[in-house]
């Protein structure tokens, strides 16, 4: 099994930079058929969807997308596949980010407990509760 960075992800999504694109294709191909021989973590599904709606401009159902197809792929394996899936569910309709539903999923799945927060988005998910 490996680990993948958000850059590695980037590059094999979006094709952008043709010689780290190529390797990062290369990388990734080594693993074809190997069910959840690499893993992404939390925190490179969050960096994943800022990077591709604020610096490539993807539109949310282009996010969406591209995560059902990462989390339906089964060479990728996940830190918790039910809780990125069931947070991409939420984000879909939902007008909060993706990393504060998958935060307010987490809590509640650790420990059963609200997430309080500030965020005026976050506070629209059933996660969350201001203070």
């Amino acid at each position: 099994m490996i680990a993948i960075d958000t850059n590695i992800l980037v590059r094999y999504i979006t094709g952008d930079d043709e010689r780290q694109s190529e390797l990062a294709t290369k990388l990734l191909g080594k693993y074809t058929g190997q069910e959840k021989a690499i893993l992404i973590n939390n925190i490179v599904l969050c960096e994943l969807i800022w990077v591709l709606s604020r610096g490539y401009k993807y539109t949310k159902e282009q996010i969406v997308t591209t995560l059902k197809i990462l989390l339906s792929t089964i060479e990728f394996d996940f830190e918790n596949h039910e809780l990125a899936f069931l947070s991409i569910l939420e984000f879909e309709t939902s007008t909060a980010d993706y990393s504060d539903i998958l935060i307010g999923l987490i809590n509640q799945k650790a420990k059963n407990v609200l997430t309080y927060s500030f965020d005026q988005k976050a506070l629209k998910s059933k996660y969350f509760k201001c203070p």
